[in-house]
């Protein structure tokens, strides 16, 4: 099932913007739920989500279904579609750790705004297309706005520990920077597995990317718990010692994660009269780090008690984000 008019193909891409953007959410409301753990219902719930929509939506339409791509495909590109998810999920990971130890208001525009700088530079050097300048400015002003919200995050720190040892807050801007770096290099190896007659379809594609997710993670899980971003070593038995309830926020943070990245695969396979083209699904598919921010501001109020001072360098971060996002898409729409 595949969007086949460019408005449904918009509306698939705002459902992506949606669900990426509202996800982490989730890990907030998980509380004191270590991210270590809620990461394991996460992977969990992406890989339920998949199999689902897979035989479900995947068997629909006039096209092949998930079971017809699957027997034509090549195991090549099944392995590069969980290597994608290997990759992604170690920035995803450290986007999760940083949430919790900067917010959502800082940890998403310092995380999907170095994975925009990422791949532009990527595409720019292998895959040039649009304006190179205007597209170099759009990469400059996104690292100004990284500069801008990793201060304000400083700022934030230093404000809260008054007398005490104090918390530049550099752990967090790293965890969140270099999970970036990652989340901006799985996606060339993801579309790799896509490619050419054998490659796989949106359906299957989310499958074996999320069984890369789901393996990958009990790995880097492991690790994270003992040596552990914040606070001490949490042994796995602790996972099980949580009421049942508390598993439902990182199943449903799966499901709205994988959620989005099917209506963004199904999106890219519109039919080539219906696509929204580069500028529109880069301007969509970054500009979730900047709804998750707003969340953290308005919703779960991270800065609400931060100086003035602060909250100025956090609101010119944003700005400055959102004006690379325009710049950007602007570049890949020049001829």
């Amino acid at each position: 099932m595949i969007p086949s008019t460019p408005s449904f193909v918009i509306l698939t891409l705002v459902l992506s913007l949606l669900c990426w953007g509202t996800w982490a959410n989730t890990q907030k409301a998980a509380g004191k739920w270590r991210f270590e753990l809620y990461y394991l219902d996460f992977a969990l719930g992406m890989l339920l989500f998949a199999l689902l929509s897979a035989f479900s939506l995947g068997a629909m339409g006039d096209g092949f279904s998930f079971e017809d791509n699957l027997a034509i495909t090549g195991k090549r590109q099944m392995a590069l579609a969980a290597a994608s998810g290997v990759i992604f999920n170690l920035g995803h990971m450290l986007l999760a750790g940083a949430t919790s130890l900067a917010g959502l208001a800082v940890a998403f525009p310092l995380a999907i705004g170095m994975a925009m700088v990422v791949s532009l530079v990527w595409n720019l050097v292998l895959n040039p297309a649009g304006s190179m300048g205007v597209q170099v400015g759009g990469i400059v002003v996104m690292l100004a706005a990284i500069a801008a919200t990793a201060l304000a995050h400083r700022g934030l720190k230093l404000d809260v520990a008054k007398g005490k040892r104090p918390d530049t807050g550099l752990k967090g801007t790293l965890l969140a920077v270099f999970g970036g770096v990652f989340l901006g290099l799985y996606s060339p190896t993801l579309s790799q597995s896509r490619a050419g007659d054998i490659g796989l379809a949106p359906y299957g594609a989310l499958v074996f990317f999320s069984v890369g997710v789901v393996f990958s993670t009990l790995l880097y899980s492991l690790y994270f718990m003992n040596l552990p971003v914040q606070g001490e070593a949490v042994p796995l038995k602790h996972y099980w010692k949580k009421p049942h309830s508390q598993h439902v926020w990182g199943l449903a943070g799966g499901a709205l994660w994988s959620m989005g990245a099917l209506a963004l695969f199904t999106a890219a396979a519109a039919p080539k009269e219906a696509l929204a083209g580069p500028a529109v699904t880069l301007a969509i598919q970054y500009g979730s780090g900047l709804l998750a921010a707003l969340c953290g501001l308005l919703v779960w109020k991270e800065f609400a008690a931060a100086p003035g001072a602060v909250r100025v360098k956090l609101f010119l971060g944003l700005a400055l984000f959102l004006a690379a996002l325009l710049i950007s898409a602007f570049g890949l729409q020049m001829a």
